[in-house]
């Protein structure tokens, strides 16, 4: 039958199967799809074409919107102007491994590891399609970058930043959330008084403020792992309720002086001076006057975040409570924390490693031992 294709046109496809029954089950999913206005791919199709298809049907309806930017960005600038006339099937490695060394050469190492991280979830979402495709050729081709896992700041120099932030900004409420339990800065803006309990202590995290086509909206959490209560640190309840003080304040004085004041249906935690709900740029904004304004070192929320999570590795929280309070997907996520902030008990093992092993009267000591218990 002939079957719709992204680009508009249509083309012929065939439906395949040991028994009759078998193809004619193809055949009527294949008129449904084309009754529906589903494109449906063909073994011809280019991998610019296919492109097309996967961002509109597959990566828009079901990921984040910053995400399918993520996406559509490395595919217009790497890899369709570089392999958009490509036929699909017959990719090969070799030919895949020049492209993303020119790709590495020209744009950087980490923006070639990135193409391929996209290009890899374009061809495995193919492979699901009947269009003959039967491997993933990204999973045979490397790109070697090195990994910015990021840096993170300790305990002084997060109590010298929270200092500084109660002096500078009346924002000072976010950064307590994001040092001390590694919120994320798109759900600390997404945070609304019904999601804190300020005489319980407790608090859920349940959305997070994204920009998207229609403006900075809330949107769900990227993972379930991420949607979690959360206990309420103590030193949080007295600003937070100078918080909403605030807003109260602001909105009484913006109405008396007649300004404008955006009435928040959600009732965000964060505001602006008129009413809107505090958007992570503008957090961003707000950390980097207060790092310059203090002469600290380069950070951004994230680090701030990792650097929770390494501050809690130094008091020797199991990796299973940081993964809970951090609301990782993964268990990796978290031990890679605790790899780097367990490097200076690492050398100090080797170091002691180091010492026994220059004391040969003690590994005497220890052989004579073990020959004793092995007699026994």
């Amino acid at each position: 039958m002939y079957v719709p294709q992204p680009d508009g046109t249509t083309k012929r496809k065939y439906a395949y199967g040991k028994t009759y029954d078998e193809c004619d089950a193809k055949r009527r999913e294949l008129i449904d799809r084309s009754n529906g206005g589903i494109p449906t791919p063909t073994r011809d199709m280019t991998l610019g074409q296919w492109f097309d298809y996967w961002l509109e049907v597959v990566v828009k309806p079901n990921l984040a919107a910053n995400s399918y930017r993520a996406y559509e960005t490395a595919v217009r600038h790497h890899l369709r102007p570089r392999l958009g006339s490509k036929v699909m099937v017959k990719l090969g490695v070799k030919e895949l491994r020049g492209v993303m060394q020119a790709l590495a050469e020209d744009q950087g190492a980490k923006t070639a590891k990135r193409a391929l991280r996209v290009l890899s979830a374009a061809l495995t979402a193919a492979m699901v399609e009947d269009i003959g495709l039967t491997r993933n050729v990204t999973k045979l081709v490397h790109v070697r970058a090195v990994t910015d896992s990021g840096k993170s700041w300790d305990a002084v120099t997060v109590l010298r930043f929270l200092a500084a932030a109660r002096r500078f900004t009346p924002y000072y409420p976010t950064f307590l959330l994001l040092c001390l339990l590694g919120l994320r800065r798109a759900e600390v803006c997404g945070l609304r008084w019904e999601n804190i309990d300020l005489d319980n202590r407790t608090i859920w995290v349940e959305q997070q403020r994204q920009r998207a086509s229609a403006g900075t909206i809330d949107t769900d959490l990227k993972t379930d792992t991420s949607r979690a209560p959360l206990p309420l640190p103590a030193q949080c309840i007295a600003p937070l309720r100078w918080t909403r003080m605030r807003t109260t304040m602001l909105r009484e004085r913006a109405i008396t002086r007649g300004k404008p004041w955006f009435e928040d249906p959600d009732g965000h935690v964060f505001v602006t001076r008129t009413g809107r709900p505090l958007t992570p740029d503008h957090l961003y904004l707000v950390l980097q006057r207060i790092i310059k304004a203090e002469g600290l070192s380069k950070m951004n929320p994230k680090g701030l975040r990792k650097s929770c999570g390494t501050l809690l590795v130094h008091l020797r929280v199991h990796p299973r409570i940081v993964k809970t309070i951090l609301r990782h997907s993964r268990i990796a996520t978290t031990m890679d924390i605790y790899a780097e902030a367990l490097d200076p008990d690492v050398v100090e093992a080797v170091g002691q490693l180091d010492r026994l092993l220059r004391q040969p009267a003690r590994l005497r000591e220890l052989g004579a031992a073990s020959g004793l218990e092995n007699a026994a």
